[in-house]
């Protein structure tokens, strides 16, 4: 995920600042799973995004009805954004967790 996925044209700059958190959180979090022994902490992504959303909320309230409109529909292909990448997040450490515990299991045959 790079950050034009995350901003817009009426992107404001504390969301954009955030944005650019989440995209390292990411970047990190994906350069940490390549090595052995890592754990991945979302506990911070996810203090992120709850931030992000209430920038967002703020900023829809300092919006007039036309302008909110217009934001809420670019932020809603946003969110849609990090849903998907949240969904696919779970689904791989899903696997990791099926392969862990799999592979504990044969070990255990084996003793």
């Amino acid at each position: 995920m790079n950050i034009d996925d995350l901003n817009h044209s009426k992107t404001p700059t504390a969301l954009q600042e955030i944005n650019v958190k989440i995209v390292a959180q990411l970047d990190e979090s994906a350069n940490a799973s390549q090595e052995p022994d890592a754990k991945s902490d979302f506990s911070e992504f996810k203090a992120l995004l709850v931030l992000r959303d209430e920038v967002i909320r703020q900023h829809l309230d300092t919006l007039h009805p036309e302008e909110k409109q217009v934001f809420a529909k670019l932020e809603l292909d946003v969110n849609n954004t990090l849903k998907e990448m949240a969904q696919s997040l779970l689904v791989d450490a899903k696997k990791d967790i099926t392969h862990f515990v799999r592979s504990r299991s044969a070990v255990q045959k084996y003793k």
